[in-house]
């Protein structure tokens, strides 16, 4: 793989940190709102914070496009791990396509939401918490993202490995972060809650900073000089020695 390609995709990592919490940010959802709120209350950030909420869906939603070539890398690396056999580097594609799709889905609603925001306020609430619910509590594809990789990188016996060995242990550490929003349902108010300490605000730390860590990481992991495909005249030359 050509070294450019592998430094554009390993860098996604950083840009969909900068433009998914950027988005994030600019619409006005950091902190969360409340899944306690009124419907009338709900509808009122709508309309107090339409043209925020409209930009900020947009960045991320491209956003979220950003994570295809950063999970491709990884795959890649799965891949020389596997060797022939590869079912854990289509397990981890098939997880980052989920991922991708898990920030699609609710930063559509919430543009739908934004879209009228002159509609009835129970509408507007429905709209909301359609929205917020799977935004929160989409942690099972990153949950097999990271324990696939984890399990790829301590599976990897090679003199040479591509990532190193606490890498493996961090990443069950990361999927283990994602897993108190999977109870969000129960709660509207507390640490569990969607805009709560444990759903969120350690979701998001853990998500954010895992990107960052993995593109480090594959960074470091570029090969020292860039590798060219062999060509009919390389295969004469190796049948000739």
């Amino acid at each position: 793989m050509a070294r450019k390609v592998q430094i554009v995709c390993a860098s996604m990592g950083f840009a969909f940190v900068v433009v998914l919490f950027g988005g994030i940010i600019v619409a006005g959802m950091l902190p969360p709102f409340s899944p306690s709120a009124g419907a009338e209350e709900v509808a009122a950030w709508y309309q107090d914070n339409t043209n925020g909420i409209r930009f900020g869906m947009v960045l991320m939603m491209f956003g979220a496009l950003m994570t295809a070539p950063w999970g491709a890398l990884l795959a890649a690396h799965i891949k020389k791990v596997e060797g022939e056999f590869t079912p854990l580097t289509y397990t981890f594609l098939a997880a980052t396509a989920a991922g991708c799709v898990a920030i699609f889905m609710p930063v559509m609603i919430f543009s739908a939401a934004a879209f009228r925001p002159e509609r009835s306020a129970e509408i507007t609430q429905t709209l909301n918490d359609m929205a917020w619910i799977p935004f929160i509590m989409n942690g099972p594809p990153a949950i097999t993202q990271a324990i696939v990789l984890g399990a790829a990188i301590l599976m990897d016996k090679r003199a040479r490995p591509a990532f190193p060995r606490w890498a493996g242990y961090y990443n069950f550490w990361v999927g283990f972060g994602f897993l108190p929003a999977c109870i969000l349902l129960y709660f509207k108010s507390g640490p569990f809650a969607w805009n709560g300490v444990l759903s969120f605000w350690l979701a998001a730390v853990v998500f954010g900073t895992w990107f960052i860590t993995m593109s480090i990481l594959m960074l470091r992991a570029l090969p020292e000089r860039e590798e060219r495909p062999e060509t009919a005249d390389d295969e004469l030359i190796l049948a000739a020695q």
